[in-house]
C-alpha cells in the first residue's frame, strides 16, 4: 500500500499536469479531481474475469491477474489477483481522499455543489472499502492522504469498524440527487447509494435493514421512479440502451474516446474472440425450463438441452446452435459441439473448453469486433428486487405480494409465459429461499456477483470444492455422465472465505497482520 500512497504526486495524472499550488484555485479543478475518481470504480478486466472465481465460468487465460489460480485454490499471499485488487482499491481511495482533503481550498463553489462533490467521493470511497472488506476482512482504514512513513506503520482496522464506516459514508451520501442531466450520466445517485448500502447489509445478513432499504426504493420511491428496463432482457445490455432506467450505477465508456476491450475474452474465434472466459455447465443447468421446473423434471430432454429454457440462457450464453448477429445484421450459427468447426469445444487454443461463450455483453458495433463503448453495469434495479425478495424470505415474510413484485416481474420481463413459471408456488420457506437463490443466479449471471453470494450463503466450501464442467461430449461417458471435466476447484472453509493480505504489502509494513491459515 505504501507504494500506491507514496509515489503519486499531485502534479501527476489525477491533476492533469497542474501543480498542487495551482490546481485547487478554480471550481473546475474540484470537478476534474472528482471525475478522476470514477474510472477507479472497476477495472474492466477485473470486472469481467471476476465471475471465473465462481462456479459460473472458467478462465484458461493468464489475463485477469491470474484469476484461475485463485479459482482453483492454488494461490498464496503473493497471488497477482490478490495484490492487484488491494492496490487498485487503495489507489481509488487515495484519489477520493485527495479531493476530500483539498476541496475546501477551491474558491467559487456553492455549498450545494461542494456537498454534492463530497458525497460522490465518499460514496465511491465506500464502494472501494466494501470490495476490500468483502475480500480481506480487516483492512487499513485510511480517510486522508498519508505519507510514505505513515503508510509503513498503519495496521488493519477491525472489519466491524470498516463496515460501520462504509454505512456512515453511504448515509451521508443520501443527499445526492435522484438523477442528473444527460451530461452527467454515470454519477452516484441517491438510488445507487441506497442500493449499495442494501448490498453491503445483504453480505452481513442484516435482513430487516435490507428489506427496509429495498422497500424504500421499490414501494416508497425515495430515490425517484426506479424501474426495470422496459425492453427485453437481452436488449438491456446492448450499447444503444446504456444509461437506461434500470441502471443505478455503472462504469462509463464511450466509443473511440474511452473503450473497453473485454469482448475479446468472451466471443467465439470465428468472430475474432479468444474465449478466455467460458461459462460452465453448472451455470447452464441453473436455468429453468419454460414451465418453471428445473432440469430435474421429467420434461427436460438431455438430448435437446437448450429447447424450452429460460430465455435468459440464450441472452447470457452462446451455446451450440446459437445465432450470433453480425455487424451487418445477418446471423451466424455458432456450433460448439465436438468436431463441428472453428468454434467447437477445445478445437484450438482460442476455443472454449466448456462448449460455451458469453453473449450477455456482446456488442455487434464494437470497433474491429473488439473495442466497445458499452458500459459495465455495477448495480441495477433487478438486484434491488432480488435483495428485497431474499430479505423478506429470510424474515419469513415472503408472500404472494412479494412474489408478484419481484420474481414474477423478472420472469415476465425475461419472457416466461407459462402460468406454472409465473404463479407463486406453494412451497416451504426454505424451498422459496432456494428458488430466489436460483433466480438471482440466472438474472445476474456474469455480472460479478456470484462469488459474493456463495461467500455470504456459506456454500462456497461446497460448490467450489468440486469439478466444474463443460457440455456433454461423451468422450468419457463413464465419468460425470459424459460431461467434460474442465477444472477441479478447491475451497477450504477455514481459509478461503478471506483472501490473504498481499505479501508485498506485509514486506513493506510489518504492522499488517495476516488472515487465518495463510
Amino acid at each position: 500500500m505504501c507504494v500506491f500512497w507514496g509515489c503519486e504526486n499531485l502534479d501527476t495524472p489525477l491533476l492533469d499536469k497542474e501543480s498542487d499550488l495551482s490546481f485547487w484555485d478554480k471550481p473546475e479543478d474540484a470537478l476534474n479531481a472528482l471525475n478522476a475518481c470514477y474510472p477507479d470504480l472497476y477495472n474492466a478486466d477485473q470486472f469481467i474475469f471476476n465471475e471465473s472465481l465462481s462456479d459460473n465460468s472458467y478462465t484458461k487465460s493468464n489475463n485477469g491477474s491470474l484469476v484461475r489460480d485463485v479459482a482453483n485454490g492454488s494461490y498464496d499471499a503473493s497471488a497477482a489477483l490478490v495484490r492487484d485488487v488491494w492496490n487498485s482499491r487503495y489507489v481509488g481511495i487515495k484519489h477520493c481522499n485527495i479531493l476530500l482533503d483539498n476541496i475546501d481550498k477551491v474558491p467559487g463553489l456553492s455549498n450545494d455543489i461542494k456537498n454534492r462533490y463530497i458525497a460522490e467521493a465518499r460514496a465511491i470511497r465506500a464502494f472501494h472499502y466494501f470490495i476490500l472488506m468483502n475480500n480481506f476482512g480487516d483492512v487499513p482504514l485510511v480517510t486522508k492522504e498519508i505519507s510514505i512513513e505513515e503508510s509503513k506503520r498503519i495496521s488493519r482496522t477491525p472489519k466491524n469498524e470498516v463496515l460501520q464506516f462504509i454505512l456512515d459514508e453511504l448515509d451521508f451520501a443520501k443527499i445526492l440527487p435522484n438523477s442528473y442531466a444527460s451530461t452527467d450520466k454515470g454519477r452516484f445517485t441517491k438510488g445507487a447509494v441506497l442500493a449499495l448500502k442494501a448490498r453491503v447489509l445483504l453480505c452481513e445478513n442484516r435482513w430487516q435493514e435490507v428489506a427496509s432499504i429495498c422497500d424504500a426504493l421499490i414501494n416508497k420511491h425515495e430515490a425517484g421512479n426506479l424501474d426495470l428496463f422496459s425492453g427485453s432482457y437481452a436488449d438491456l445490455f446492448k450499447p444503444q440502451n446504456k444509461n437506461n432506467i434500470e441502471v443505478l450505477l455503472d462504469v462509463q465508456f464511450m466509443a473511440i474516446n474511452r473503450e473497453q476491450n473485454t469482448q475479446y475474452y468472451l466471443i467465439p474465434p470465428s468472430f475474432g474472440g479468444f474465449a478466455a472466459i467460458s461459462p460452465t455447465q453448472e451455470l447452464v443447468d441453473n436455468y429453468l425450463l419454460l414451465n418453471g421446473k428445473t432440469i430435474a423434471d421429467a420434461s427436460y430432454n438431455e438430448l435437446n438441452p437448450y429447447n424450452n429454457r429460460d430465455p435468459r440462457l440464450d441472452a447470457t450464453i452462446i451455446r451450440h446452435g446459437s445465432q450470433l448477429e453480425n455487424p451487418n445484421g445477418s446471423f451466424t450459427t455458432i456450433n460448439t459441439a465436438l468436431g463441428t468447426g472453428d468454434d467447437a469445444i477445445n478445437n484450438s487454443s482460442n476455443c472454449t473448453p466448456t462448449g460455451y461463450y458469453v453473449s450477455k455483453f456482446y456488442d455487434k458495433t464494437a470497433r474491429n469486433m473488439l473495442y466497445s463503448g458499452s458500459n459495465l453495469i455495477l448495480i441495477r434495479y433487478a438486484d434491488v428486487l432480488l435483495m428485497y425478495a431474499e430479505a423478506k424470505a429470510e424474515l419469513n415474510e415472503f408472500s404472494q405480494a412479494e412474489w408478484d413484485l419481484t420474481i414474477k416481474r423478472l420472469r415476465t420481463r425475461a419472457g416466461f409465459t407459462d402460468a406454472n413459471a409465473l404463479n407463486c408456488p406453494t412451497v416451504s420457506n426454505t424451498e422459496m429461499e432456494e428458488i430466489i437463490h436460483r433466480e438471482r443466479r440466472s438474472e445476474l449471471a456474469m455480472e460479478g456477483l456470484r462469488l459474493m453470494d456463495l461467500r455470504r450463503w456459506k456454500t462456497a466450501e461446497i460448490v467450489l470444492n468440486d469439478w466444474v464442467h463443460g457440455m456433454k461430449t461423451n468422450e468419457a461417458p463413464l465419468i460425470d455422465n459424459g460431461y467434460v471435466r474442465v477444472e477441479k476447484r478447491i475451497f477450504m472453509a477455514n481459509k478461503n472465505y478471506l483472501w490473504p493480505i498481499p505479501q508485498s504489502e506485509r514486506d513493506l509494513n510489518k504492522n499488517l497482520s495476516q488472515n487465518p491459515n495463510w
